[in-house]
């Protein structure tokens, strides 16, 4: 009977996907990759891990609102907590150095931007 309650714990941690409460941005030097939460909400976290070379400067905008800017240095991680009260998604836009723009979309679980080819 241990034997049996020590697999079920094991198959349970070994299948287990990450869920989080806030959006994981990772900025690279050649992509942005992303984890978001399942729920949607007016009032949401983001992390941003910086894992390239530079220094980062960003803005997080809802459509033609600016709702936070976020300077995060080469190899550190910023925290920003968000409300968005318009009905848009909110983007994440790189500014220093430029980069492509990152869509925040509740429930898509994990993607990157560029996307894998």
């Amino acid at each position: 009977m241990k034997i049996f309650c020590f697999l079920l714990m094991m198959s349970n941690v070994v299948w287990a996907t990450p869920k989080t409460e806030v959006f994981y941005i990772r900025v690279s030097d050649r992509k942005i990759e992303v984890n978001s939460p399942e729920k949607k909400s007016q009032i949401f976290s983001v992390i941003v891990e910086n894992r390239s070379l530079t220094d980062q400067i960003g803005k997080f905008v809802a459509g033609d609102q600016t709702l936070k800017f976020v300077s995060v240095a080469a190899g550190k991680t910023e925290s920003v907590d968000l409300l968005n009260k318009t009905s848009k998604n909110v983007l994440f836009v790189p500014i220093s150095p430029a980069f492509q723009e990152v869509e925040l979309v509740f429930g898509k679980k994990a993607y990157e931007i560029p996307p894998k080819e």
